[in-house]
């Protein structure tokens, strides 16, 4: 896969989570599902055309991590690496609300190792700040 380095270029669920092709996989529903939703949210807060218009009733939560996700900076797409490594913990790991920074670095690494064709380096330790603010943004949208 060549490497990802702008928010649109994130693939869907199902092309990199295929059935049983990860060993972390035990609820693929609500991987698929979290990477799927957490995906569509980045992608409106980079204000990208593949976005997916929000339809139906209001979906406050999903309002609000667009707002969240769009002010952890001015352009997502400088910081895609991280940003991504923040959707994989949110989807597949789903850590706890609470977690702090210290408690999502296993989890970035892990990411790291599932998306090492990706192109995506270790995050800067300055960047770990804004994985933790993108994961407690994302959050409240991903299945339980």
């Amino acid at each position: 896969m060549p490497a990802i380095t702008r928010i649109d270029q994130i693939p869907t669920s199902h092309s990199i989570f295929p059935a049983s092709s990860h060993p972390d996989l035990h609820h693929t529903g609500a991987v698929h599902h979290g990477w799927n939703t957490g995906r569509q949210l980045l992608l409106h807060a980079a204000r990208s055309p593949l976005a997916k218009p929000i339809t139906g009733r209001p979906q406050p939560l999903r309002e609000q991590a667009i707002a969240d996700l769009r002010t952890l900076t001015r352009h997502l797409d400088t910081v895609a690496g991280p940003i991504i490594l923040a959707l994989h913990v949110s989807a597949v790991q789903q850590p706890s609300p609470d977690a702090d920074t210290t408690a999502l670095i296993p989890l970035i690494s892990e990411a790291l190792a599932d998306l090492g064709n990706w192109g995506i380096r270790a995050p800067l330790s300055e960047q770990l700040d804004l994985i933790a603010r993108c994961v407690r943004a994302l959050h409240p949208c991903m299945p339980d």
